[in-house]
């Protein structure tokens, strides 16, 4: 498939862990251990007739901003619809609206992608199976973790040139995380690692560094994203004052400057020059800016810091860092970060199906910027995200 002339990579997009298949690949000693939770691991309904994951404490995020009220959000029924359908906080441009078995169906996620004409999705989690870093049971975490990747093999198996995902590893057992991914490193479905760090470890702990040489030689991209780290939110859900606009504005961005700055700082990337990193959701306006400003702290800060072979901005300029562009920030917001980045750095992402998402036409909205010139509109859509997720672009050859 191609959209005007384009092939399409989207390098974020998402299923809501769906519970009752997941589940079937869990042992039933697992089941048991499981159920042992109680009320710890709650199902909440989802779409489809299907269930998701909650678990361990969530901040509420309820309080209106400027006072001490609370306020509850609108129900589906009293917020009212606007664009044949759509709820007011979600930003789908339909209809057509993503379909409800996306997250259990391939053969229903296809059809949503060939709707936007999309060729590729990279699939990520959406929070639920990642939570169960916040179980003591560090055993019943990895064995979720193994469930949810043969669901995936199983659930990319019938696109295998248009379905990709990554492999979820815990810092709280990096040698079975690694063991882990030398099982899936032998499959097609995953291009990258998603790292689950528990709150009282750092992304550069030098305990991560078998997974980031495991990842390496299984020429794995390294996933940071908002479900990154803790339990069962990352940093900037519980430091925004209990407000969700402040949660969404500021969270996802400084969750992705804390986790890129220390995995460049410390060297990772010299370390393994073979390895790709890859912040998703997250922005972009503020990615030229913040090395330049990186510069500067690696100048003044360097008795905190390893010797690093580059700058930290030729790090993120260079062939080892890539991140996913968001389409709200627009036309003029892109063309100003490619014109300092330079055209390499940055893939199309559209966190499909989540509220965020402009389906169907996010795809639609970019190709009509025409101030993009052409050749940075194709490394935009594709090429830059076969070089990120270099298993996939390797696959396809051999194919």
């Amino acid at each position: 498939m191609a959209r005007a002339g384009y092939r399409i990579f989207d390098a974020d997009t998402h299923i809501i862990e769906p519970v009752e298949p997941i589940e079937a690949y869990l042992s039933a000693a697992d089941r048991a251990k499981l159920a042992a939770f109680g009320p710890a691991v709650l199902r909440a309904p989802a779409k489809g007739g299907m269930s998701r994951y909650q678990v361990g404490k969530r901040p509420a995020l309820n309080r209106r901003l400027g006072s001490r009220e609370r306020v509850a959000p609108p129900s589906a029924v009293t917020r009212g619809l606007k664009d044949g359908g759509t709820p007011w906080d979600v930003r789908w441009q339909g209809p057509p609206f993503p379909s409800d078995r996306v997250s259990f169906d391939p053969h229903a996620r296809v059809r949503d992608m060939d709707i936007e004409g999309i060729d590729v999705n990279m699939i990520l989690p959406s929070g639920g199976v990642p939570a169960f870093c916040a179980l003591d049971d560090v055993a019943l975490e990895l064995a979720m973790y193994e469930a949810y990747h043969r669901f995936l093999k199983d659930y990319c198996a019938p696109y295998p040139d248009r379905l990709t995902s990554v492999i979820l590893v815990s810092g709280r057992d990096v040698s079975a995380s690694v063991a882990e991914v030398r099982r899936c490193g032998k499959e097609d479905w995953p291009v990258g690692i998603f790292p689950i760090c528990p709150p009282d470890m750092s992304l550069d702990d030098p305990d991560w560094e078998p997974l980031w040489a495991v990842a390496q030689e299984h020429d794995l991209t390294v996933i940071i994203h908002s479900f990154t780290m803790t339990v069962p939110y990352p940093p900037g859900v519980w430091d925004t004052w209990d407000n969700v606009f402040l949660q969404r504005s500021a969270g996802h961005v400084w969750n992705a400057q804390r986790n890129m700055a220390a995995l460049i700082g410390a060297g990772v990337l010299d370390r393994y020059p073979e390895l790709r990193l890859a912040p998703l959701e997250c922005g972009h306006g503020w990615l030229a800016s913040w090395g330049a400003r990186l510069d500067e702290l690696a100048e003044m800060c360097r008795h905190a810091l390893p010797p690093l072979k580059l700058k930290p901005s030729e790090y993120i300029r260079g062939p080892q860092y890539f991140q996913g562009a968001q389409i709200y920030e627009g036309e003029q917001s892109l063309r100003h970060a490619i014109a300092a980045l330079g055209e390499d750095t940055l893939m199309f992402a559209t966190d499909y199906p989540h509220s965020e998402s402009w389906f169907p036409k996010s795809a639609e909205v970019v190709l009509g910027w025409t101030s993009l010139p052409e050749p940075a509109k194709r490394k935009l859509f594709w090429d830059n995200g076969v070089r990120c997720y270099r298993r996939y672009g390797a696959r396809s050859v051999a194919r």
